[in-house]
């Protein structure tokens, strides 16, 4: 990959890393979208979302950001807030949505969202309020209210994401997305991140255009919203370009595939017309699961290979690719099998695979669904610098940002 694209990509996953590293309190209408996109993608979320809810009220819910912060965050409140948030709609109903000064929520892209997200997820929201709502925005449309591209978007999206019927009845309207200003280019990645079944956005150009953005002029950071949106997309394709690059080394590519090995997971945990998901609850699920995807990628991928005995013990390496002269080997952290343990194990692995005659490099996979290992950055780096001979990688994931 072009050296001078890596480090402006690198400067952007940088930047946008530590804004929403800086988050301390949340949510608001920011970080709230921030919070519904990373989970809509299957992205290990940031780390503002460990944090407690803020506390609200019924006065501060009257308030259309705080209403729609708190919409997007519905699956995490509890029965007090949700009755204060179906209680905050009933206020909302008396107002004018449509005031002639166009001082509304309801032209604001995230906070119509993250209404229709509450609307649909709040278990103390009606029918009636849902309706209602629904039949708000298909006033807007058929008087042409939306001027904007992106508040247009959003509205559509909003209606289909609450009453796919209404939204039909209600006509086609295209939604020109090729002449966008940049911030309005980057809400628009973020609302098809979130909404892509209802968003029908053309997502692969959409996301090269932002791409071209990046590369091509200097983009401020405003917010968790902007910040998220760029982060997923530039991660996907600094992989992307990882993975179809004629100068990407076996390795790199094999470091993408294992750190994108929790979204082939989270994929295999919803499957069409209701059929069972796959289930991952050991170490050989993972080995038989990453042993396919290097198949994809490698023609010669030989599992369990023996390697020789260290300790009076003789043992398995999980997978070994010969051509490249690279080792795999995958772990999955359980209950007795957190970070102590995982790490030590991986250090012995360390020593006896660096007795292995014809291999350079060694690469550790640690799948951590339930995040055991508290300081993952800690067990890549003793893991990476135990001094063998090898080159060594490891990856914990999902990790996070």
């Amino acid at each position: 990959m072009n050296g001078i694209v890596t480090n402006v990509l690198a400067a952007a996953l940088n930047a946008t890393t530590e804004q929403l590293k800086s988050v301390a309190s949340w949510p608001d209408p920011s970080t709230g979208f921030a919070f519904w996109i990373f989970g809509q993608t299957g992205t290990p979320k940031p780390p503002f979302t460990s944090l407690p809810l803020k506390e609200t009220t019924a006065s501060a819910l009257r308030r259309t950001p705080e209403l729609a912060a708190f919409g997007y965050v519905m699956e995490l409140a509890d029965e007090a807030t949700s009755a204060l948030w179906s209680e905050a709609i009933e206020h909302l109903r008396g107002r004018e949505i449509y005031p002639a000064d166009r001082q509304s929520f309801i032209f604001n892209p995230i906070e119509i969202l993250g209404v229709a997200v509450g609307l649909r997820q709040c278990p103390k929201a009606t029918d009636d309020q849902r309706e209602w709502f629904s039949n708000t925005i298909v006033r807007g449309l058929k008087a042409g209210l939306f001027r904007t591209s992106v508040s247009l978007l959003a509205a559509i999206t909003a209606l289909r994401y609450l009453d796919e019927a209404k939204a039909a009845a209600a006509g086609s309207q295209k939604v020109e997305t090729n002449q966008l200003a940049t911030p309005e280019l980057v809400l628009a990645c973020g609302i098809d991140l979130g909404f892509e079944r209802q968003a029908q956005l053309p997502r692969k150009q959409l996301q090269l255009d932002l791409v071209s953005r990046i590369l091509c002029e200097t983009i401020r950071v405003g917010d968790a919203a902007e910040s998220s949106s760029i982060w997923i997309v530039v991660r996907r394709a600094v992989d992307g370009l990882v993975l179809i690059s004629d100068e990407a080394t076996p390795l790199q590519k094999i470091i993408v595939l294992c750190r994108r090995f929790p979204l082939f997971v989270e994929r295999l945990q919803s499957r069409q017309r209701g059929r069972p998901s796959y289930k991952v609850d050991d170490e050989y699920d993972v080995q038989d699961l990453l042993h396919a995807i290097l198949k994809l990628h490698f023609d010669d991928v030989r599992p369990e290979e023996h390697t020789p005995s260290f300790g009076g013990n003789a043992s398995r390496v999980d997978f070994c690719l010969p051509a490249e002269r690279i080792l795999v080997e995958a772990k999955m952290t359980r209950s007795g099998l957190g970070q102590k343990e995982v790490s030590d194990q991986l250090i012995n692995d360390v020593a006896r695979y660096s007795k292995v005659d014809g291999i350079d490099t060694l690469v550790c996979l640690v799948f951590d669904p339930e995040r055991r290992c508290k300081n993952p950055d800690s067990v890549e780096n003793d893991i990476q610098s135990t001094g063998s001979r090898l080159t060594v990688r490891a990856i914990v994931c999902p990790k996070g940002l």
